[in-house]
């Protein structure tokens, strides 16, 4: 498959009239903002960070062209931008990035003021795709969508592709969508139900009552299954990119609480069975999610990665003396993932962000759990003469002591663990002699890595054990595959 296919994005919801008209003047619909803020951490100042926005990378690092499309009343497709001019027909880049201004006529100064509901939305979002193609001579697209754009592309896999969407899409990217609603926190579900009931500017979207009907589940399925995205398309080619930071995002975090990313709870936030990474930055604003160099990276990787690592935690078992501790109810897992070259971290799971992964203390003794998907890039290697591309894996596991429901403070020091080391790897390159070739140890430092690779037969069940005098057993495995 070509790597480089048409992107198109899908910006998220825009309320008050104000916000609509806001995004109305941007050109791009806020794909084009940048940052010049990181924060590492839920303490201290924000540092000085240049990210030039992802639009712009997209241009810069893989050649990308822009198109402004609308779509009208009957399913035509309106350029906006002297394209039709410019590209003439079917003439179109297949490396160029359509920007779904949907929002054009909810607009009362450059429309008639009229908000399309969101299977309207992912109707006309599926002629734009079909427009796409048919100029580009694309076999498929990937779409990239912001908040309730990711339920406006799920509606068009789900309720208008169907069994068609995994021949029109190829992936799915999503920065902090709402995949299973939104809801705010404990003693504020009032909110919730008023939200639901008035659906003032069809904010009941984010309600499941709405959520069933334009994805297309029957009237009593789950509302804690709203994030499945049903069997016309592979999860596999979907990536849901998660915020973890809730302190930076407007007033609304006051509503929805620790545990999100200001407006969407990490727990809602991902399509069960894809990809995810969680990240330490907000929904939006000037510490936003999309308008991040963690974002950026994930995103390009995920579209454009020649190689996917699966990172799985296998046969975790306790020595007999935690085990048999009925208190140690639960294990917290900590992951950060990184990549050599990259000055952000892929994911980074942590008990201070409130973004750890929980399982019960003995649920990994005869199973496995997915820690994180990475994909890497042969051609963003930091020198070309490389043969191997390089990551880390930094993992915690912390004990969580609990009786009766609840926590047993007097049990626990914060960032106590049963297990923590580096895991620093480099995968080889095809060469054609069969298996993988990897570079590993559990080592932090580049330099201590070792200077042969070691061939395993099989790319998909690359084992390394977890040494630790708390731990009976414990594997951390690689299950490698070319894209």
């Amino acid at each position: 498959m070509n790597q480089h296919l048409p992107i198109i994005y899908v910006r998220g919801y825009a309320g008050s009239k104000g916000a609509v008209e806001s995004t109305a003047n941007l050109p791009y619909y806020g794909f084009n903002l940048g940052s010049t803020q990181v924060r590492t951490g839920p303490a201290g100042d924000p540092d000085f960070f240049i990210f030039e926005s992802p639009l712009v990378r997209l241009m810069r690092d893989h050649g990308y062209t822009d198109v402004f499309a609308s779509v009208d009343d009957d399913g035509g497709i309106k350029l906006l931008n002297g394209e039709e001019e410019r590209y003439g027909d079917k003439n179109f880049a297949m490396r160029s990035l359509w920007i779904y201004r949907y929002y054009d006529r909810t607009s009362e100064r450059v429309g008639d003021g009229t908000r399309d509901d969101i299977e309207r939305l992912g109707e006309n979002l599926g002629h734009l795709l079909e427009f796409v193609l048919k100029q580009t001579g694309a076999e498929q697209v990937y779409l990239v969508a912001h908040s309730m754009g990711g339920l406006v592309c799920r509606s068009l896999i789900q309720r208008v592709l169907k069994e068609r969407a995994k021949d029109r899409v190829a992936r799915l990217f999503t920065y902090a969508t709402p995949h299973c609603g939104i809801h705010f926190r404990r003693g504020m579900g009032f909110l919730t139900s008023v939200r639901d009931l008035l659906g003032f500017n069809d904010s009941d979207t984010f309600g499941p009552k709405r959520m069933r009907e334009y994805l297309d589940f029957p009237a009593g399925w789950d509302e804690h299954r709203l994030h499945e995205i049903g069997d016309h398309f592979p999860t596999e080619r979907v990536f849901s990119l998660i915020g973890t930071n809730h302190t930076d995002y407007n007033l609304a975090r006051l509503a929805v609480g620790p545990g999100s990313d200001g407006l969407v709870q990490m727990d809602h936030a991902y399509v069960r069975g894809s990809s995810r990474a969680f990240v330490y930055r907000s929904h939006s604003g000037p510490l936003g999610i999309v308008n991040s160099e963690e974002g950026y990276q994930n995103l390009q990787r995920f579209l454009f990665g020649d190689t996917c690592v699966k990172i799985d935690l296998e046969g975790v078992r306790l020595r007999d003396t935690l085990r048999n501790d009925e208190d140690l109810r639960f294990l917290k897992i900590e992951a950060t993932v990184l990549i050599r070259g990259e000055q952000v971290v892929m994911t980074d799971q942590r008990e201070e962000h409130g973004s750890a992964l929980v399982l019960g203390a003995r649920d990994l003794e005869n199973s496995h759990d997915t820690l994180f998907q990475t994909f890497l890039m042969s051609s963003r290697r930091p020198s070309n003469r490389e043969r191997y591309s390089h990551f880390q894996i930094r993992l915690r596991l912390l004990p969580h002591y609990v009786r009766e429901r609840r926590v047993l403070r007097d049990r626990h020091y914060f960032g106590e663990h049963l297990f923590q080391d580096t895991l620093t790897v480099g995968i080889r390159d095809d060469d054609g002699s069969g298996g993988q070739l990897i570079r590993a140890r559990w080592t932090a430092l580049d330099s201590d890595m070792p200077d042969a690779g070691t061939r395993y037969p099989r790319s998909d069940d690359i084992r390394f054990a977890l040494t630790s005098r708390h731990l009976e057993s414990g594997e951390l495995v690689l299950r490698v595959s070319r894209r």
